[in-house]
């Protein structure tokens, strides 16, 4: 009798322990889903210094084209501060803007592109570097 009762304290300990080292589950991290996705293209590719189209195409979070939107773009030289640009891109179709800028030095630029259609106000800071 006693062996059993030995035999099963030592279970119950067991048991404890396992549960106290073991993890629970952790809840993935959802990362919310963007409401807007913009792919960047240049004409000349890759972009280069001098005068360059810059081509975005804008879609929504299920991959539709963005049409009728105003897309505003500012452009920033990450290591010289005053070197900057900004205009507003013009519609190409199927959800493509395009603005033409000149790129008067290589190195590491920010487009900045503002989106504005029926109520949706949207920015995306998007690194750009220029050969």
């Amino acid at each position: 009798m006693r062996y059993k009762l030995i035999f099963t304290s030592m279970l119950v300990m067991m048991s404890v322990l396992l549960a106290a080292c073991g993890s629970a589950a952790t809840p993935a991290a959802t990362t919310p889903a963007k409401l807007v996705n913009i792919e960047v293209e240049t004409n000349p590719n890759p972009a280069m210094m001098g005068d360059m189209e810059v081509i975005f195409t804008i879609t929504d979070a299920s991959g539709n084209p963005i049409e009728g939107a105003t897309v505003d773009v500012s452009v920033d030289h990450t290591d010289m501060t005053g070197m900057g640009m900004s205009g507003v891109a013009t519609e190409q179709g199927s959800g493509r803007y395009a603005i033409n800028a000149n790129f008067s030095m290589s190195g590491n630029w920010k487009l900045t592109v503002y989106l504005r259609k029926d109520g949706l106000d949207y920015k995306e800071d998007i690194e750009f570097p220029v050969q």
